[in-house]
């Protein structure tokens, strides 16, 4: 599995501190005012990166939704929020994933990334086991390990992905947040 993750500790009027010191009569609230905005942010920084990895990579958009995984965290104590870390997770996509090209002679030919041929010589489809590329890890006939690829999350690490994920990110993250107080401003 793997991780991918962005770290919130803004400064300003959109702080974690302004909200600390807006919240402070209410506890537990700045909490979960921060965690409220951070699953908002994670979401829609996950639907910006969308836009950027699908030309990229040979993924559909689909694929890339159901397998990446948010979660966020809020860190601080009982005086308030410190922090918030909104963590992109998923498994590896199998290379059948990404519609190889299997023949005899030169093994399986696939397209992880858009126009990059990548290769693996002595591997082979397997019709009885749903189709999956194959390989054998050793000199025997078994066993055979089932080949797979990069995760959603490496593919959230390339810098023209990373960047306007991060700014989409803290640009909820503000808007969430204010809604966030004054949703609770209101309640009390």
């Amino acid at each position: 599995m793997a991780i991918a993750s962005v770290q919130v500790n803004d400064v300003g009027l959109n702080s974690l501190d302004y909200v600390n010191t807006i919240l402070f009569s209410f506890p537990g609230k700045a909490k979960l005012a921060a965690k409220r905005a951070g699953r908002r942010a994670g979401n829609a920084g996950r639907t910006e990166a969308k836009k950027y990895v699908v030309p990229k990579y040979n993924i559909k958009a689909g694929q890339f939704t159901s397998n990446t995984k948010t979660s966020v965290q809020v860190e601080g104590g009982s005086g308030g929020v410190v922090g918030v870390k909104i963590t992109y997770s998923g498994s590896r996509l199998a290379v059948l994933e990404f519609r190889p090209n299997v023949s005899k002679e030169s093994g399986v030919t696939y397209q992880a990334k858009r126009g990059v041929d990548e290769k693996l010589p002595h591997a082979f489809d397997v019709k009885a086991y749903n189709g999956h590329i194959y390989q054998r890890t050793g000199r025997k006939r078994f066993p055979i390990m089932k080949q797979v690829d990069r995760a959603t999350p490496h593919m959230l690490k390339d810098h023209s992905v990373a960047d306007p994920l991060g700014k989409r990110i803290m640009e909820v993250f503000n808007q969430r947040l204010q809604h966030e107080i004054g949703y609770i401003l209101g309640k009390a």
